[in-house]
């Protein structure tokens, strides 16, 4: 590799480490936010959701748009959105700016993983594609591991506001970018953008998120906007979700279990901050130092997931992981109230527990889908993924404000809430191994009877 493609790849991967670290940056200052704006679970839960909702629509709509315009165009487009959304959300004067400022952060953040993963494809020859992929893929686990103690540290030193204040420092590389990524054509040859689809989707989306948060009559309006979406997707030349494939029912379920599995994790990264500032009474700096475990053993632990998979398969590593997901959520339920450092370690559990389910399924894809339809259902999977965190913060901020009787009688916590919001959790992952079953039993009737149709054919019964 060249010193002009180290550039590149480095000026990328610096980029994109940010975007990761807003999410668990924001997560671990979750409690300041309640404190300074006086919010409820609810209402702070937006904080996080919002910018995961949003970093998933615009990686959808920003990989059709790479297919016909520049890459370098569209990163300096993405980067922009980034930096005013930080800018507004470091001058905010109030919550509801500090909304607006997370959904632009939210959609020009999206636009730089993506974009890295398109041109790591097209600007490197076969043979350093893997590596570069790789260290893409490896700052997105870096930043989430890091943004834990950076945002604990920031928030009670400097305050909320550095939080903002310390993603303009992701523009830093931005030259480097430029100078060295080749120069494309201006547009490039491709069907048009489905942009109503894609604000009927975003609109649908939001409006169930706002149904669970804000009042259930916008579930109403939720339906009509996804009526409408499937309406458009199925007469648009190139629909912004091709639904067709949803036909696939495993993969549909693998989609599911996808979705389970990420509410049911960023349930835990949003209830462990509230339970420990309130619970543990901690300060934000050490629950930074009580999540940053978690985010760090999948990156030294992946590459032997990996090798587990390869020689286990899929369906163990989901079926084993469930598991001890569903065990230390229960674990998590019992011990509300006791040592930091317990949760810190059931949270490694679940961290990498979370990390080997996303794994097995994004291969399980290849294996439910023939060859040409991978790359979109990859791209489904991970729209999931996201949606699944958005997800994740509204239904169990929405449950913590329900003030819950025990339901646990081994925690004596004086606040069950948190310890019911972990059996929430647990009973997901559950609904997760129940799909994982029915799939296996879905796909091994239709193996049999693809073998019985060969059979017949074969000796003409």
């Amino acid at each position: 590799m060249t010193r002009k493609q180290k550039l590149l790849l480095y000026s990328m991967c610096y980029m994109v480490l940010f975007n990761a670290m807003n999410v668990t940056m924001m997560n671990v200052a979750i409690p300041e936010f309640r404190k300074v704006f006086i919010l409820t679970p609810s209402e702070v839960s937006w904080i996080t959701a919002i910018f995961s909702l949003f970093n998933g629509i615009a990686a959808v709509a920003i990989g059709k748009l790479s297919d016909r315009f520049p890459v370098r165009r569209l990163f300096v487009i993405g980067m922009a959105m980034f930096m005013v959304g930080s800018l507004i959300g470091f001058m905010s004067p109030n919550y509801s700016v500090i909304i607006i400022a997370r959904i632009l952060q939210g959609i020009g953040g999206g636009t730089l993983p993506t974009l890295s993963l398109v041109a790591a494809a097209r600007y490197f020859p076969e043979k350093q594609r893997g590596y570069a992929l790789g260290m893409v893929f490896s700052m997105v686990a870096l930043g989430s591991a890091i943004g834990p103690i950076m945002g604990g540290f920031l928030t009670d030193s400097f305050g909320w506001r550095s939080l903002f204040l310390i993603s303009f420092l992701s523009i830093i590389t931005l030259p480097f970018y430029l100078k060295y990524a080749p120069k494309e054509e201006e547009v490039k040859t491709g069907s048009r953008f489905d942009m109503v689809g894609a604000i009927l989707f975003m609109l649908a989306i939001t409006s169930l998120l706002m149904g669970i948060n804000v009042t259930a009559w916008l579930f109403i309006i939720a339906v009509i906007f996804f009526v409408l979406f499937v309406w458009q997707a199925q007469n648009a030349n190139e629909p912004f979700i091709k639904i067709d494939i949803l036909k696939n029912i495993p993969f549909s379920l693998v989609l599911f279990m996808g979705l389970l599995n990420s509410i049911a994790y960023m349930a835990m990264i949003f209830i462990i901050p509230l339970m420990l500032s309130k619970v543990n009474e901690m300060s934000t700096s050490l629950i930074g130092l009580v999540l940053f475990p978690g985010g760090l053993m999948p990156i030294i632990l992946g590459s032997q997931i990996g090798i587990i998979i390869a020689n286990r398969g899929n369906r163990f590593m989901n079926q084993f992981s469930f598991t001890i997901m569903a065990i230390a959520f229960l674990a998590l339920s019992t011990i509300v109230g006791a040592s930091p450092i317990w949760i810190s370690v059931l949270l490694i559990f679940v961290c990498l527990a979370f990390t080997a389910n996303q794994s097995a399924l994004t291969n399980r894809i290849s294996e439910v889908l023939p060859s040409n339809e991978t790359g979109t259902g990859t791209g489904l999977f991970t729209f999931m993924i996201f949606l699944g965190a958005a997800f994740g913060s509204a239904l169990f901020s929405r449950f913590l404000e329900l003030n819950s009787k025990q339901w646990n009688i081994l925690n004596g916590s004086a606040d069950p809430s948190y310890s019911n919001a972990f059996i929430l959790a647990a009973i997901t992952v559950v609904l997760a191994m129940v799909v994982l079953a029915l799939e296996k039993s879905l796909t091994k009737k239709q193996e049999m009877r693809v073998h019985d149709d060969y059979f017949k054919d074969e000796f003409g019964l």
